[in-house]
């Protein structure tokens, strides 16, 4: 244990003292010499008969022992303890304010839900001393500032309220009173919640809700705010004049209208009272009056503080004892008053300093004034004056961690409270205060988390707090840890269930088209992504991705702060199914009007509420033209053994019949070797040949218009198409590709039956289903959604 409240001190008197000496002896040095000089030794006992060195060392000995208790006293000696509580009083008041959409109605100004947050903050000044809490609700209820004297937190939450905070739509009156429930202590004898609404209760419960509430000591006053005539419902920002509104599933403009006999009835029920708002917040003013003349003072009594007694008093009497007695020697009786009246002003100066208000009392001071940065950083002052085996430290830590967390600051909290457990093994009682506070710092890191819509990192933080909430109740059967462990679960888990939605889907080539995955289909293994710019192409720096499985199955969460919400998904194959000859082509359905289905390139995912989506995902084989153009040097429209393909010529669609290319008209290269391969949409088309030497013949076919007429769809490609030129200069120049093995068409459609044609790369795939999309409409139908679910081997990524 640490005797002194500041022990560095006690390093100073020796240094003190040695000034003091050598200052002593030089002076009695020179005043050897000056006697000496003035009268003989001899003559000294005669001139100075009360003189003895003796009585000179015991003189000096009390100086320097007065010195020295002053000094003591300067380090602040304490020992013994004593406890130290705050007891304030006031009354719990809970406020839960309606966020449904029906707030935004202007019938009173500027709106319902900003009227409500103006009248509530001018009435701050009439509820000094007690606590208040705020509880945001519309579907459903969420507690979004617990019970405190801080009522500029209080009035920082109140400031973030908006409509569509809270992600369930609607109005039910039950949920902020079962919220209510749960946010009192059993130990509250005076419970008032205030509850501020236009009392549409969508859901019909919250009268019965109200007198289960009644049982319980809760008591009721409801506020109405809205215009028994009714007001349209404006969808435009509140800085614009109104012009677009609500509308239900008819096109109807919704018209809200308050109900005050529901909430006169919810009031009465559990012994409240029920007012309209009022033009300038009236009846809110008078509930709060009336708040004020409910019962007796609720006492609230924080965490009793052991401090160490000061006992400095005890050393400056001392040193100032030591002092007059070093004055009274016969030689010096008349100096008795003199020293006396020197020494008083020093003992004033030590007793003014020693008894400055200490870093806990003012710490205290702070948290009743509801700054509780000030009060964690004067914890900290003190816990660093002290020595790291000093017995007050474990409590002194606790406050400080507990501050921090009033005060917001998680981080610095965390560390507090973690070497607080790591101090108190000894002691469980404040292991398990530390660790409930661990629990409520993690709930809020949980909150917050869910406020950024980052479900991943919200049940980490909450499977923490759950732990913690555990072990406090086990260590003592602290009943707070099992209360806020049964409310976390609750709070969180109905949360978490306000906003997210699995969604789960598979990726197949569908080859016979009827939109369900049969046993002869098989699996893709793909990347699934949010095509967050609607083109089709994942940019990987933008937008997220999972990776479904090798039997084509995918899941993920989706999180929305507002329903019924949409995201557009697509996906791309992996390098192994892109390896494949088979150029495969993902498949959407018809999107809704006003959109064309020629420009979708993505599934639009609707999602009405949270709940399970399954989304399919075909892929099916392209429509392909297909064929070769070779020089026919001999002119016998067959493919002899010394003539090669060629690539001196443009293959186009004719879509006019012209058989002419024009600037409207597909058209396209043959490779190198002469062969091509062509995505187009499925149906007829009229197939053309144009050679770059306007001099050069077309032999193949040997019809009159040198054209084809030919069919594809999806995974039927057409028949090798074969166009022979024959080109006398070109000569050599074409492709030095191996002669063919069978000189006649006929065969080479066989080839071409066992040997597609070269694959094109991902980028052509891509550029030419484009244009595919924009020259045609999909013939598609809408794909059935009721493919058997099937279980994903991974949860995939939360967004």
């Amino acid at each position: 244990m640490n005797f002194f409240a500041q022990p560095d001190l006690l390093f100073s008197i020796p240094l003190v003292l040695g000034v003091l000496i050598l200052v002593y002896f030089k002076s009695r040095k020179v005043a050897r010499l000056r006697l000496a000089q003035l009268i003989a030794s001899k003559l000294l006992p005669t001139v100075v008969p009360h003189f003895s060195r003796k009585r000179e060392g015991i003189k000096i000995a009390f100086f320097f022992a007065g010195i020295i208790f002053l000094l003591l006293s300067l380090a602040g000696p304490q020992w013994g303890f004593s406890k130290r509580t705050v007891s304030p009083k006031g009354i719990d008041i809970l406020i839960a304010v309606d966020l449904s959409k029906s707030m935004l109605a202007r019938d009173v100004r500027p709106n319902r839900l900003e009227r409500v947050k103006l009248t509530l903050s001018n009435l701050l000044d009439k509820v000094k001393g007690d606590r208040l809490g705020l509880i945001a609700f519309s579907g459903s209820a969420f507690l979004q500032c617990p019970l405190t004297l801080d009522h500029q937190a209080f009035v920082k939450t109140l400031d973030e309220l908006k409509v569509g905070l809270i992600p369930r739509p609607g109005t039910n009156l039950a949920r902020p009173i079962q919220e209510a429930e749960r946010s009192f202590s059993k130990d509250d004898t005076d419970k008032f919640l205030v509850l501020i609404s236009d009392g549409e209760d969508l859901e019909g419960q919250g009268l019965m809700q109200a007198k289960e509430a009644a049982k319980k000591g809760i008591r009721i006053f409801t506020i109405g705010i809205g215009s028994n005539e009714g007001a349209r419902i404006p969808t435009d920002p509140l800085n614009q004049s109104p012009q677009n509104f609500l509308k239900d599933r008819a096109g109807t403009e919704i018209l809200t209208k308050l109900d005050a006999n529901a909430l006169g009835d919810i009031a009465r029920s559990t012994g409240g009272q029920y007012l309209p708002i009022g033009p300038t917040g009236e009846g809110l003013t008078l509930v709060f009056s009336e708040l004020q003349t409910f019962g007796q003072k609720r006492l609230r009594e924080q965490l009793s503080t052991t401090l160490p007694i000061n006992r400095y008093q005890i050393f400056v009497i001392l040193g100032i004892l030591f002092l007059v007695i070093e004055n009274l020697s016969p030689s010096s009786k008349k100096n008795v008053l003199k020293a006396a009246t020197k020494c008083f002003p020093v003992a004033i100066l030590l007793m003014i300093g020693c008894t400055q208000p200490d870093n806990v009392r003012r710490a205290e001071e702070a948290t009743l004034k509801g700054d509780h940065l000030d009060a964690a950083r004067l914890y900290a002052n003190e816990i660093g004056s002290l020595k790291d085996d000093d017995d007050s430290l474990k409590v002194l830590r606790l406050n400080a961690g507990l501050s921090y967390l009033e005060a917001g600051s998680f981080q610095k909290a965390e560390e507090f409270l973690q070497l607080t457990l790591q101090q108190s093994t000894d002691n469980p009682d404040i292991q398990s205060k530390a660790i409930n506070a661990l629990g409520n710092l993690f709930y809020a890191r949980a909150n917050s988390f869910l406020d950024q819509q980052n479900i991943i990192e919200a049940r980490k933080s909450w499977e923490k707090a759950r732990g913690f909430y555990s072990a406090a109740s086990q260590i003592d059967g602290n009943p707070l840890a099992e209360k806020n462990l049964d409310s976390l679960n609750e709070q969180i888990q109905n949360r978490i269930e306000d906003l997210v939605s699995n969604i789960q889907g598979l990726v197949w080539r569908d080859i016979n088209g009827n939109g369900k995955q049969e046993e002869n289909e098989p699996l893709l293994k793909a990347r699934i992504f949010w095509d967050k710019n609607d083109d089709g192409d994942h940019n990987e720096s933008l937008e997220p991705a999972i990776s479904g499985n090798e039997i084509g199955q995918f899941a993920f969460e989706w999180i929305s702060g507002i329903y019924p919400t949409s995201l557009k998904l697509a996906s791309i194959l992996t390098d192994q199914n892109e390896s494949s000859s088979t150029i495969l082509l993902p498949l959407f359905p018809s999107p809704p009007p006003p959109f064309e289905a020629s420009g979708t390139r993505n599934h639009l995912v609707e999602i009405d509420k949270p709940g399970s989506l399954f989304i399919p995902m075909p892929w099916r084989a392209a429509p392909l033209l297909t064929g070769m153009v070779w020089n026919d040097s001999n002119v016998d429209g067959k493919v002899d053994n010394n003539e090669s393909g060629s690539s001196a010529a443009t293959v186009f669609i004719d879509n006019n019949g012209n058989f002419q290319l024009d600037e409207n008209e597909t058209s396209f290269k043959p490779s190198d070797d002469g062969k091509f391969s062509q995505i187009v949409p499925p149906g007829q088309y009229s197939l053309c040949i144009k050679p770059d030497n306007p001099e050069a013949n077309v032999t193949y076919p040997i019809e009159e218009h040198k054209a084809y007429l030919t069919w594809v769809d999806f995974e039927q490609s057409s028949k090798p198409i074969f166009f022979g030129i024959q080109d006398s200069s070109e000569g050599n120049s074409s492709s030095e590709s191996s002669p063919q093995n069978n000189p006649n068409p006929e065969k080479l459609e066989e080839d071409e039956e066992n040997k597609k044609a070269k694959t094109p790369s991902t980028e052509e795939v891509n550029a030419l289903y484009e244009r595919l999309l924009q020259e045609t409409e999909s013939k598609s139908e809408p794909l059935e959604n009721d493919i058997p679910n099937s279980n994903p081997v991974q949860a995939g990524r939360d967004y």
